[in-house]
């Protein structure tokens, strides 16, 4: 339950330690259930007359259990056993040594990307079992895959006619078997389920952009050989209890090219949370009510602190921790505020959305009983494709028209993309569906605790949904990476980008950089790497470009993407994620001792007056700085002329005009 008696916890309290760690599975539930979950006629549709060997573990046990991987690979086997639309295919191996499959669904049997292309017909992927405690999206998936080619019911089979699916109900195999009935605390079941990062401790839902992980790796060769124009990525949330039984996210700002935008929100949005309220579902976007004093109210996500200035600016915090959330706008009117949070692309719908294809991030909730997590679950994916599939032109027409439009901007210094944003502070009123608080004396805590009762709370709140830009910048024509840099080229080779190789050398040109001071980095890692922020200032100047280093144009549809990585003020550019953090070390010292060290910052603020204003502005501001002689005089080496000329440079160039 969500709170017990005060008897029952003090209970807790007495029993023996080694007694709670081996018998006790703490199984909270939501103190409201949609009316319509209880049939779930979606599922049970599906369900009947199925023979038992096609049911998922999930549909078998009413979704208190879910199968292991190998029960999940010899379903799929199953499935292409018996029907010739279906294929499964390896597409790579996880670091335990476990295949990672996904299944090809197609009535041309076009089971290569090849094939699927010249069918003219919508790619759509699901993807399942990222985080492999939130874990039903894995069986519908696989019961989509049944409807579609195996029992062939007739909305599901029709899709076919419109669309080719490439369908990976379990991402996240190494942690999905490293099962317990601990791992999800605060879910309501299933009995025994997977870790939420792999097995080398990577979330991978925050490794699109780094790619560190193989399953990060093995997946991108997957999506750029199929190039989905449609993405689902399945969850389950947490936080707060509420009315609604289904949460989703997905690009609809700047943060997609503009045709994809525009398809999204005339078209998609409209009519699935019209269509899933027809259903009996009740949908909210994705966020967090603030001040609300009993956690995450529309979602547990946890998007990254802004960047505190754009690439006009001096770029800024770039919130490596996912647990630094953004600041909330203040309420108005006495009401509460909504956010709808602003994410960026190391996470899955975001990356996408930098592809220019639309992802569908689904969160349903852990509160929730995990049948009705499914069928919330299996609902959003059949009124999604239906969106799709009424018209997959129309939608390819608008990915397509996206990557024109970020190519037509290569090269264009008076015309910006948007690299990064937080919830806008801009707000309309909506009526948010709570549940009403109780309390009630912990003998834990000793002081009164909040919980949820099953009494609905309907109030109106600023719900912020908009995004506001906080950093862009204008695209230049290509970018340089020095051939000293290849593992920088090999990450963009990762995301499908077309570049290509010098023949002469370009040192004794002058290009476009910028130079990096204010260096912090994060105290503790995360995801592997630690975190830099930094000022950056743009500077003209020779680099060392010998041949055979890297162009890469950017009139390409990869242009968003290769933003997001490339360019410094963006959230999760590489320099951000450590990829670069041998620029940031002082190869030697300055002189001996003070005494030549010290004339040399002198003369530095001598001839620079407007860099004395800004030291002086520091000294002011600063206390700290200003009581540390050491930061004092290095503030002024970092910017004079005697030091390595690599150091604090960033190695990689913009080109604004190729002429060689």
């Amino acid at each position: 339950m969500l709170r017990a008696t005060s008897l029952a916890r003090t209970a807790v309290l007495l029993m023996p330690i080694a007694a709670l760690a081996q018998t006790t599975q703490l199984r909270p539930h939501s103190m409201y259930e949609p009316p319509a979950a209880a049939a779930a006629k979606s599922l049970a549709d599906s369900t009947a007359g199925v023979p038992q060997d096609e049911l998922t573990t999930g549909e078998k046990t009413n979704w208190e259990k879910t199968g292991l991987y190998d029960e999940t690979v010899a379903m799929m086997r199953l499935y292409e056993k018996r029907s010739k639309f279906i294929k499964v295919i390896p597409f790579g191996t996880t670091p335990e040594g476990r295949t990672m499959y996904a299944a090809i669904i197609s009535k041309d049997k076009a089971f290569t990307p090849e094939a699927a292309h010249k069918t003219d017909k919508a790619v759509i992927l699901i993807q399942s079992g990222i985080h492999s405690g939130e874990i039903e999206g894995k069986d519908t998936a696989m019961m989509l895959m049944r409807d579609m080619a195996v029992t062939n019911h007739p909305k599901q089979a029709a899709w076919l006619d419109k669309a080719i699916f490439v369908v990976i109900p379990l991402y996240e195999i190494d942690g999905h078997e490293d099962r317990s009935p601990y791992n999800r605390a605060n879910q309501n079941g299933p009995d025994i389920t997977g870790t939420r990062p792999q097995e080398q401790q990577l979330n991978l839902n925050r490794d699109y952009i780094k790619a560190d992980a193989p399953e990060t790796r093995n997946f991108l060769k997957l999506y750029n050989a199929w190039l989905p124009d449609f993405m689902f990525d399945n969850h389950v949330t947490d936080g707060a209890d509420y009315q609604y039984d289904v949460t989703w996210d997905m690009t609809h700002h700047d943060d997609i090219g503009p045709g994809s935008r525009d398809w999204v929100n005339s078209r998609f949005i409209p009519q699935l949370n019209k269509r899933m309220e027809a259903d009996g579902h009740l949908v909210s976007p994705y966020g967090a009510l603030r001040g609300d004093g009993m956690g995450f109210a529309g979602g547990g996500g946890s998007p990254l602190a802004p960047p505190a200035a754009g690439a006009r600016g001096n770029g800024g915090s770039s919130g490596g921790d996912d647990r630094a959330r953004r600041a909330a706008p203040a309420s108005t009117n006495g009401q509460r505020d909504f956010n709808v949070e602003v994410f960026s692309p190391r996470y899955s719908h975001y990356w996408s959305g930098a592809r220019n294809r639309p992802c569908l991030l689904v969160e349903t909730h852990s509160l929730k009983l995990p049948k009705t997590r499914a069928w919330s679950n299996y609902d959003i994916m059949v009124h999604s494709i239906d969106i799709v599939t009424e018209d997959p032109q129309a939608l390819r027409k608008a990915v397509k028209d996206s990557d024109a439009a970020d190519a037509a901007l290569a090269g264009k210094r008076d015309q910006e993309m948007f690299l990064g944003g937080k919830t806008a502070a801009s707000s309309h009123p909506i009526t948010y569906h709570s549940l009403k608080r109780g309390t009630e004396v912990s003998p834990i805590t000793g002081k009164p605790v909040q919980h949820f009762t099953a009494e609905k709370d309907d109030f109106t709140v600023n719900m912020h949904d908009g995004v506001d830009t906080t950093a862009s910048a204008p695209v230049p024509a290509g970018f340089l990476i020095p051939i000293a840099w290849k593992s920088i080229a090999d990450e963009l080779a990762l995301q499908g980008v077309v570049m290509e190789k010098t023949t002469k050398d370009l040192s004794d040109q002058t290009f476009e950089t910028w130079r990096f001071s204010d260096i912090t980095k994060q105290n503790f890692p995360f995801e592997g790497r630690t975190f830099t922020d930094y000022k950056l200032t743009p500077v003209k100047e020779k680099m060392h470009m010998p041949a055979g280093s890297y162009y890469i144009p950017m009139n390409q549809p990869r242009a968003r993407i290769i933003m997001a990585m490339l360019h410094p003020a963006a959230p999760d550019a590489l320099v951000r994620w450590g990829f670069f953090d041998n620029i940031f070390e002082r190869m030697g010292r300055i002189g001996a001792a003070e005494y030549l060290s010290v004339p040399i910052a002198t003369k530095e603020a001598a001839d620079h007056p407007e860099l004395w204003k800004e030291f002086q502005s520091k000294v002011d501001s600063d206390p700290t700085f200003a009581n540390d002689p050491d930061a004092r005089l290095k503030w002024w080496i970092e910017r004079s002329n005697y030091q390595p000329s690599a150091v604090n440079k960033y190695p990689i160039a913009e080109v604004w005009t190729k002429n060689w």
